[in-house]
């Protein structure tokens, strides 16, 4: 029978397998892993935008959280109220199995702290390559669907330095 400890290094195990499989697929432009201290990992990702993501699974509390998403958002604007209405459709029974979150298998619960967003993933069972592949495809989707929708034009322009002349 598996320790704790042999449980633990096991997800992040199938973790770290799931979110190296994005970064050889090209998904990432760049992958790190920190080290494993008690059952915590960190992983940076660089990703939409050439970001910095930092990635936190932590195997005790079975939960994956993005620190920060999105950054300069007021906790009371209409960004945020229509970014969590976003999260709350990615639950949706009438989206199709592959892109929707299972509310039975994980919960996802966004914060916003100061104007920035993290985002969790609470698994309620132990499959984290789900949860790792969940987390990972609804950041994708906030990035290339929630601000693509063209209200946040300005707001992709501010945080992320984009230049207005380039597609």
């Amino acid at each position: 029978m598996a320790t704790q400890v042999e449980t633990a290094l096991s997800k992040v195990e199938t973790v770290a397998r799931t979110l190296e499989d994005y970064a050889a697929r090209g998904v990432f432009r760049g992958f790190s892993r920190g080290a494993v201290v008690s059952g915590k990992i960190t992983f940076k990702i660089v990703w939409h935008r050439d970001c910095l993501f930092e990635f936190v699974f932590d195997s005790n509390k079975n939960t994956m959280r993005f620190p920060l998403v999105l950054p300069d958002v007021p906790p009371d604007s209409s960004m945020y109220r229509e970014f969590k209405a976003f999260l709350k459709s990615r639950q949706a029974d009438d989206l199709p199995e592959h892109r929707r979150i299972d509310k039975a298998k994980a919960e996802i619960r966004p914060y916003n702290r100061g104007g920035n967003i993290s985002l969790t993933l609470k698994l309620k069972d132990d499959d984290v390559e789900y949860g790792a592949r969940k987390i990972v495809h609804l950041v994708n989707e906030i990035f290339l669907g929630f601000l693509q929708n063209g209200l946040y034009y300005d707001y992709m322009l501010e945080t992320f330095d984009l230049d207005p002349d380039q597609p």
